[in-house]
């Protein structure tokens, strides 16, 4: 079990953030993550659409949808969501059923800064839309893997490489031809389907833990995911002999964290309880995650409050929002309040990190 020392270390880290310390050099950053946990109403979408906008401010920025529910499209689209033109569906569709064209690159993306004014004045940044045909891809995805079951031996790593590179394949060839250099997919709650294909394309996951016992045990199940041979997926990288596909963790996103009343930009004893629960899970695992110490993985977030309703009904970034302002939401009239400030710096440094 780790020590008091691991938790002194993430509190110590996260204040000097909070009172506009410098940000910590980051070990190494990739090109692809995906933000992925196996449970819903952790704030994974919103992570997500605050994450876009922070990236967009410095890189080139492609962001995939593959949650069927599509609310991170509807975040960055907005009506254009629904739009005559391709979606994430059509573009891995082809990968398991042959015979199927496949979209030209350069035809997937749309221009974020036309539907969502917030994202203007930063690089250009494209959104591939969702697709409610996602909750059925999955039973494609495994009918299609089965089907090689009956080709000879000898070809079949290739066909099943070719079918979970699908979505790495679509994203590196839309990068190139729409000229990002970041890439961040959005996944599902549920491991089959598109979010397999996810963790296939991906060099990192952003690994969203709300404070809670069922959020533990999500942490737990990704984790088992990423190692355990017997699992779905270590076990179809094995068969299509790639052993070494397994992203890595590079950050562990705590939401709806809350804070002591007595201790400026403290966390209350709650969280902290919660905090080295994560620790201890996460320092026997070493081997998973991109830092040298995985204890740099950890980053704290608020509970977001009205300030996250306002920016979700609104589709503005929080980085967007001014303190004091008032928005009525279903009938209700919320104000953005001084705790903001303390979210922006929590998101850009964690967007610091990527």
């Amino acid at each position: 079990m780790a020590t008091d020392t691991s938790l002194e270390y993430i509190l110590s880290r996260h204040t000097n953030v909070l009172d506009g310390g410098t940000f910590p050099e980051v070990e190494k950053q990739f090109s692809t993550y995906a933000v992925s946990i196996f449970r819903g109403g952790i704030g994974k979408t919103t992570l997500a659409f605050n994450l876009a906008f922070e990236m967009s401010r410095k890189d080139p920025v492609l962001v995939a949808d593959v949650c069927p529910q599509r609310n991170l499209s509807e975040l960055l689209l907005g009506d254009d969501l629904h739009a005559n033109g391709p979606d994430i569906y059509d573009a891995l569709i082809p990968y398991v059923a042959p015979g199927l064209s496949r979209i030209e690159p350069g035809n997937l993306g749309m221009r974020i800064s036309q539907s969502c004014s917030a994202f203007r004045g930063g690089r250009k940044s494209f959104a591939i839309k969702g697709s409610n045909s996602l909750f059925l891809f999955a039973s494609s995805l495994y009918s299609g893997l089965g089907q090689l079951s009956v080709m000879e031996q000898s070809k079949r790593p290739a066909a099943m490489g070719n079918i979970l590179y699908g979505l790495r394949d679509v994203l590196t060839k839309e990068a190139e031809a729409l000229g990002t250099t970041k890439t961040l997919i959005d996944t599902s709650p549920f491991f089959g389907g598109a979010t397999h294909l996810a963790w296939m394309a991906a060099e990192a996951l952003i690994v969203p833990v709300r404070v809670d016992q069922s959020s533990l045990e999500a942490l737990d199940l990704t984790l088992r995911m990423l190692e355990n041979k017997s699992m779905d997926f270590q076990r179809y990288a094995s068969e299509a002999g790639l052993d070494g596909a397994a992203p890595k963790v590079h950050i562990i996103a705590m939401t709806h964290c809350g804070w002591s009343r007595t201790q400026a930009n403290t966390p209350d004893q709650s969280t902290q309880a919660f905090v080295q629960q994560v620790i201890n899970k996460i320092l026997p695992k070493k081997h998973l995650f991109t830092s040298t110490n995985p204890l740099d993985s950890i980053v704290l977030l608020d509970d977001f409050h009205s300030a996250g309703r306002i920016s979700g009904s609104t589709r503005a970034p929080l980085a967007t929002l001014d303190v004091g302002r008032f928005v009525t939401i279903e009938g209700k009239r919320l104000q953005v309040n001084e705790s903001l400030t303390r979210y922006q710096n929590e998101l850009k440094f964690l967007a610091s990190l990527l």
